[in-house]
């Protein structure tokens, strides 16, 4: 069953889809717990909570209740000090799809580096329901924008529908610059004081809210490694939201359609982040990054040990990478004492014998393929 927004109820059952009122469905809910079924209410915000007492009092039957919910309040209350429902549910974090689950499940119908691109994106599936996984995803997401970009802002805001609009508003101003790469606490305080939103630039307020949000699944913060200035570069955890969100000021507040080349840039950005993803659980390893100085660029992929020492990089493309181009990349990564390097290419498998690592489209698509069977293999 899933609530929908005016309290009625979406009833799926035997093929068929019905809207029906709460007074009509929920016994049946109730019922279904007394028989040992597994029941699941979507949108658990929305029931009202005079019906969480029945649900409490059925706790002891043989059934299963799962609760799911997208909103920030919803935890707070079904898990608060005066909920009927406290002790009788566990908490479990739904997060975006792992790396090696997104690759492999494209491969079936996308060539390797065509998948692991648009793994990239649909990490988040709810994207799937609204554009196919063929061609330039740069290419598609602009011409989608207009249609994508209001989706994204509305789950947003479904997120925050319980909190007060002050802090609503804290938090949507946060995700955006987070999404337009604004992302040290104290540039972050500056822009918030700048909008009126906080009284101060205290990156104090704002280290708070970034934790607050990294709970909820929404931001990450991935360590940086010899950065000045900064331990974390926080960023939305969702790629598909980081980039409607960065498009969303020109296509809601201008009308205008995003430009595909910076739409690409940033397709690639987060494909740097994914692949340290995928690459730290190849290698047992925490992912790290750096941003060097002087404007000099950044290092792509650090991995680092468990005690914060760093034992390989990579630097990371979409395109080829040619021999030079794999020299100086290597160089600057030992250059900095780092003693292994790694070079990846969505394109073709870059030049041996420069790199401590090579890995091509395949070499990637079967890495995926490998992680993944060690993750269902630990989880049966």
């Amino acid at each position: 069953m899933t609530v929908a927004r005016d309290r009625a109820c979406i009833v799926e059952g035997e093929g068929s889809l019905r809207f029906a009122e709460l007074k009509e469905c929920f016994p049946k809910i109730l019922e279904g717990l007394e028989q040992g079924l597994t029941v699941v209410i979507d949108e658990f915000q929305r029931l009202p909570e005079r019906y969480w007492d029945a649900l409490s009092v059925k706790a002891g039957s043989t059934g299963r209740l799962i609760a799911c919910g997208s909103s920030m309040g919803i935890v707070k209350e079904v898990f608060g000090r005066n909920s009927p429902l406290l002790g009788l549910l566990m908490p479990f974090h739904v997060d975006i799809a792992s790396p090696e689950d997104a690759v492999t499940s494209l491969l079936a119908a996308l060539k390797p580096g065509d998948a692991v691109l648009w793994a990239t994106l649909v990490r988040d599936p709810w994207i799937l329901a609204l554009i196919s996984p063929e061609g330039d995803p740069a290419e598609s997401l602009v011409r989608e924008a207009r249609k994508l970009v209001p989706v994204a802002l509305s789950l947003i805001g479904e997120v925050f529908t319980d909190e007060e609009r002050q802090l609503t508003r804290l938090y949507e101003a946060v995700l955006k610059l987070l999404a337009r790469r604004v992302w040290s606490t104290y540039a972050l305080a500056q822009k918030l004081y700048e909008a009126q939103l906080l009284s101060a630039p205290n990156p104090g307020i704002v280290a708070g809210i970034l934790n607050q949000l990294s709970l909820m699944g929404l931001v990450e913060g991935i360590p940086l490694w010899r950065t000045r200035g900064a331990r974390k570069y926080y960023k939305l955890r969702s790629p598909i939201t980081s980039l409607l969100l960065r498009m969303s000021e020109l296509v809601e507040e201008h009308g205008l359609g995003p430009s595909k080349d910076a739409v690409r840039s940033d397709i690639c950005l987060e494909l740097q982040f994914m692949l340290g993803e995928l690459l730290a659980k190849h290698h047992s390893l925490k992912r790290a990054y750096t941003i060097l100085p002087d404007g000099k660029g950044d290092i792509d992929v650090v991995l680092l040990s468990k005690s914060g020492q760093p034992l390989m990089a990579y630097e990371i493309k979409v395109g080829a990478i040619t021999k030079g181009e794999a020299r100086k990349a290597v160089s600057r990564i030992k250059e900095y004492g780092i003693p292994k390097a790694g070079l990846v290419s969505l394109k073709e498998r870059p030049p041996e014998g420069v790199a401590d690592e090579v890995m091509g489209p395949r070499e990637i698509a079967e890495l995926a393929k490998k992680l993944r069977q060690a993750q269902h293999a630990n989880t049966t």
